[in-house]
């Protein structure tokens, strides 16, 4: 009797069955790093004949191992490459799941996990090329790169492989790491990066005793509060490529101070992510906090230190006359019978790595995005379908 032909929908849950529960964490974020991931992945690339695969693997400042895993096939001149990330961000608090984050929960048509979305509906939709890939169809050769460290900087993934000759000028980069339900809209341009800790250092005592110390904390929040406020004002532009029009400025991580409620905190530490339109110059935006924060520490006797943790000035766009935007827009219209629509986006991404070199890249998919880093994160599998569906139909042009 013959075997029944396994669906993409059975191929797809299966993988995700395999990779949801294995952690890739950065270290920087308090995980143990991709390598396990990138272990499986490598297995799954074997198990559907493409052993051919290279990994490199680069040494971080952690002293782990960061992976990432280049497949290339074909002889063409030219290749089509779909870059997606293996690693996630942590899972945050557990009481706001209702799903256990580290198991692939089949629900109908979603599949609930952390990196279920961001970015497994890339990395799945890549191996669904593999398994319909016709030879013969192909216009150029398909390339796939599964990268470490996107979410913490891309220091150990894209940065490092764009310097190993894997990538040619002519090549057509589409990253699937961002996108609509509708499918429609094509990324071509990303804000400004800039990842900044402030240390603030006060003088600790007792807590029924505040004029006896200086609380950093408190002057933290204040300080932070008021800059966030003045950034907005003098970084006020609107650019209406963008999804979100406006500069952000986003007060995020807090470390832990003292801990017990009876002591003032004579050291605090704060985290600010911001997202800056290109018209401006990064080195601006820290001559204007550091004036700020000058300012404040002498009027408030509280030390501030301020260390850069990420630094990305935007590269330029990727004009809608690029073959790969055509190309792309030309698969959607086919597959999904719209017309794409070109934006720019807040959140950074491996594409951005490329334009610095002036290689065109877009950033492109069918997904919740509204699901990406929050609790009870999903992908529904439809869309995983339809995304590889788009992305053959580049590839056979």
């Amino acid at each position: 009797m013959k075997a029944q032909v396994e669906t993409d929908i059975e191929t797809a849950t299966k993988i995700y069955r395999r990779l949801i529960p294995i952690k890739s964490i950065s270290p920087s974020s308090g995980g143990e790093g991709e390598s396990k991931k990138a272990d499986e992945i490598c297995k799954i690339l074997s198990e559907m004949g493409f052993s051919d695969y290279n990994r490199y693997d680069f040494m971080d400042q952690h002293g782990v191992s960061r992976p990432n895993i280049i497949l290339k096939v074909g002889n063409k001149d030219r290749t089509l490459w779909i870059i997606s990330h293996i690693d996630t961000v942590p899972e945050g608090s557990l009481d706001l799941w209702s799903r256990p984050p580290f198991s692939a929960t089949v629900e109908g048509n979603r599949i609930y996990g952390r990196g279920s979305a961001d970015n497994g509906e890339g990395v799945v939709s890549s191996l669904l090329m593999l398994k319909n890939l016709k030879k013969e169809r192909m216009k150029y050769n398909l390339g796939l790169a599964f990268v470490a460290d996107e979410e913490t900087g891309s220091n150990y993934g894209i940065a490092q492989l764009l310097d190993k000759g894997i990538f040619n000028h002519d090549d057509l980069i589409v990253v699937p790491d961002s996108g609509t339900e509708e499918g429609n809209i094509i990324e071509i341009a990303e804000k400004s990066i800039l990842w900044l800790k402030f240390i603030f250092n006060g003088k600790q005592g007792h807590a029924s005793r505040p004029d006896m110390a200086v609380n950093a904390t408190k002057l933290g929040m204040m300080f932070l509060l008021n800059l966030e406020k003045k950034l907005y004002e003098k970084f006020n532009a609107s650019d209406e490529t963008f999804e979100y029009p406006l500069s952000t400025f986003s007060i995020t991580k807090h470390e832990k101070n003292v801990d017990n409620i009876n002591t003032i905190p004579g050291k605090d530490v704060f985290y600010l992510d911001c997202r800056i339109l290109p018209r401006y110059d990064l080195d601006s935006v820290m001559d204007f906090i550091a004036e700020e924060s000058l300012s404040f520490s002498h009027a408030n006797g509280v030390k501030i230190q301020i260390e850069k943790v990420q630094k990305e000035q935007a590269p330029p766009s990727t004009k809608t006359t690029a073959e790969v935007f055509m190309l792309l827009s030309r698969a959607v219209n086919e597959v999904l019978h719209k017309d794409a629509k070109p934006v720019g986006i807040g959140g950074g991404t491996c594409a951005a790595y490329f334009r610095r070199k002036g290689i065109n890249a877009v950033v492109w998919g069918i997904s919740v995005e509204e699901t990406y880093h929050k609790p009870d994160e999903y992908v529904i599998l439809d869309y995983v379908l339809k995304a590889a569906e788009v992305e053959l139909a580049m590839l056979y042009a």
